[in-house]
């Protein structure tokens, strides 16, 4: 309870400063057109995972830009360096992907939105009360998006570390001490993944915040969950085929 009443707080000025955002910056914005760009520049930082839940949560660097050859078809180009991945150091990868995105939304549309989406919340709140406050922030944010996207590609790369296996000793039932190697295994140092994503996009004048979750299939199985000790006859060796990762950042249109 005592977080609550920390939290509420909070986020009832965050919602409100949102909603003075969606209302004032789209104003600024109103003198260019958002759909008559067919670049964008963008660079962030995001995490990338695994579906098995115990490797970690790994921190990406990555540059993007993308090429648009009709307002909804084009394609992304983008490096992403990771210093540490599953414990395996230095891993660098270039996605390549086709898009296809909606129309960029109007200022004027995203302020009407906004504006309708803040009212309907706070009329929520009121008879709602503070237990409703985190469903209306998602709501709202999600109302502000000016622009949905597609991708599917494939994303070559190169690990540059070595394993990472760590051998730890353990005491039998006879007294003995054993031993045992264990850890992420890299199978080979060229990488490749067929990946499938969406990014959202919040836009402020020429400027973009972008989220973009994507899904990896890793099919040259780099990565491999390894344990042996001098009982096993068959170490296990189990690949890491499906990875995970989610990216924030700013991008530039042009």
């Amino acid at each position: 309870m005592k977080l609550l009443t920390i939290f509420v707080p909070v986020m009832k000025k965050i919602l409100f400063s949102l909603f003075l955002m969606s209302v004032i910056l789209p104003v600024m914005a109103q003198r260019i057109d958002p759909n008559g760009f067919g670049q964008e520049l963008s660079v962030g930082i995001g995490a990338g995972t695994t579906f098995k839940g115990n490797t970690g949560n790994d921190i990406t660097y990555w540059l993007n830009y993308s090429k648009y050859y009709s307002r909804h078809i084009g394609g992304r180009f983008g490096v992403q360096y990771m210093p540490e991945y599953m414990k395996v150091k230095d891993f660098v990868s270039f996605p390549m992907a086709f898009s296809l995105r909606t129309g960029m939304r109007e200022a004027n549309e995203t302020m009407t939105y906004g504006a309708l989406a803040a009212i309907d919340l706070l009329d929520a709140w009121v008879w709602e009360g503070d237990d409703i406050i985190v469903d209306m922030l998602a709501v709202f944010l999600i109302t502000l998006i000016n622009r949905a996207e597609f991708f599917v590609g494939f994303t070559p790369g190169y690990i540059i570390g070595g394993d990472s296996l760590h051998e730890t000793t353990y005491l039998n039932a006879d007294g003995s001490i054993g031993t045992r190697v264990q850890g992420i295994r890299k199978a080979g140092d060229f990488y490749c993944s067929a990946d499938a994503g969406l990014s959202f996009s919040w836009r402020i004048w020429r400027f973009t915040l972008n989220m973009t979750p994507t899904v990896h299939y890793n099919f040259t199985e780099n990565f491999r969950i390894y344990s042996d000790n001098e009982f096993t006859v068959h170490p296990q060796d189990t690949p890491i085929p499906w990875l995970f990762s989610m990216n924030f950042g700013i991008g530039y249109l042009f």
